[in-house]
C-alpha cells in the first residue's frame, strides 16, 4: 500500500485509470495492487450469497462511494434502500461493507476505514481474515466486534440472512 500527498476528491476524480484499488481516505491516496485469485474468490463467494437474498439491485462488487471527503471501495456492498447519489455518485456508507484482508491491508488501514463506514451509516462491516479463516463483523463502532470462525454461522438480524462461514474458505 502506498500513499502520496494530500488531495482533495475534486483531484481525486481526475486520476487515470490504475490497475488495483485506489481510495481516498482523510485525502490520502491510497493505492492498492489488484487483488489476488483467492482473495477475488472469497469476495465473489459473498457476492454470489447475498444478490439472491437482497437483490440484484442492491449488492455489488467492488462499487465505489463517496463517504465524507474521501471514497471507499469495499469489495462487496449492500446499498440502503433508499442509497442517495449525489453528483453520480454513491454518497454515504453502504448498509453492508465486505471487505477481505490482503497482505497488503495493513491494521492500521482497516482501522481508518472501519472508522469511516462506521460514522457515516454503515449498519455491519464485514472484515474477512483468509489466512485467519475468520469474519469479524462490525456494527456501531470499531469496538463492537463479533469474531465469527470458520467453522461457524452467523446470522445478520440487519439482512435476516445465516451464513455457513465454512463455505466462504473452500
Amino acid at each position: 500500500m502506498s500513499t502520496t500527498s494530500l488531495m482533495t476528491f475534486a483531484e481525486f476524480e481526475q486520476l487515470p485509470d490504475a490497475p488495483g484499488k485506489q481510495e481516498l481516505i482523510d485525502g490520502e491516496l491510497v493505492e492498492l495492487p489488484p487483488p489476488r485469485f483467492h482473495h477475488s474468490q472469497i469476495a465473489v463467494w459473498f457476492f454470489d450469497l447475498l444478490r439472491p437474498v437482497i437483490g440484484k439491485s442492491r449488492v455489488w462488487h467492488e462499487a465505489g462511494y463517496r463517504i465524507g471527503g474521501g471514497w471507499l471501495q469495499p469489495d462487496v456492498s449492500v446499498l440502503w434502500p433508499k442509497q442517495p447519489l449525489v453528483d453520480g455518485y454513491l454518497s454515504g456508507s453502504p448498509m453492508l461493507a465486505v471487505e477481505v484482508l490482503s497482505p497488503r491491508n495493513t491494521p492500521s488501514y482497516i482501522k481508518r476505514k472501519l472508522a469511516i463506514y462506521l460514522s457515516h451509516g454503515a449498519g455491519e462491516v464485514w472484515v474477512v481474515d483468509p489466512k485467519r479463516k475468520i469474519m469479524s463483523v462490525y456494527r456501531g463502532t470499531p469496538d463492537q466486534v463479533v469474531r465469527v470462525a470458520a467453522d461457524s454461522t452467523y446470522t445478520s438480524d440487519l439482512l435476516g440472512l445465516t451464513i455457513e462461514l465454512p463455505r466462504a474458505f473452500e
